[in-house]
């Protein structure tokens, strides 16, 4: 009925490629960045918190049975950027897919409206290459900083 109204005052869907991408992917797309850094802290905070502070007073370094510990959160780190990393590359796919959706660029995308599916893509680009660079200084600091605060 939507698509019989449009077509009867001349009016485009105004997101026309919404078809060459699934809504499915073009979300997980925009999601997983953000979702893989907030595993990322809370996984590492949770463990290394739990073997540095496991009651009232603090630990000079993690007693046994944590020798997992930093090659743990190491994997943590890793797996949280390649699948932030992966996310990226494919909003960017989906973008490159979408990008002639609506004529103008960025800025027209911005101030009309049109072009849904690509306003959902780049925005997963963006979002993406923020979140790589926030669970790389995860890592570095995960990586650098003494164990236990030792």
């Amino acid at each position: 009925m939507p698509k019989e109204i449009m077509e009867a005052y001349g009016v485009e869907h105004p997101a026309p490629h919404r078809g060459k991408v699934s809504d499915a992917l073009l979300f997980s797309a925009l999601l997983a960045a953000p979702l893989a850094w907030a595993a990322q802290l809370l996984l590492n905070y949770a463990l290394a918190a739990n073997a540095c502070f496991p009651k009232e007073a603090p630990k000079g370094a993690p007693g046994p049975g944590w020798e997992w510990l930093e090659p743990g959160l190491l994997t943590i780190n890793l797996t949280a950027l390649a699948v932030a990393l992966a996310a990226t590359l494919v909003a960017a796919a989906m973008w490159r897919r979408t990008s002639e959706e609506a004529h103008g660029g960025h800025d027209r995308l911005i101030d009309v409206g049109h072009g849904r599916t690509r306003f959902f893509a780049i925005w997963g680009v963006w979002s993406g290459v923020w979140f790589i660079i926030q669970i790389l200084f995860g890592t570095i600091a995960a990586i650098g900083a003494p164990g236990c605060g030792s």
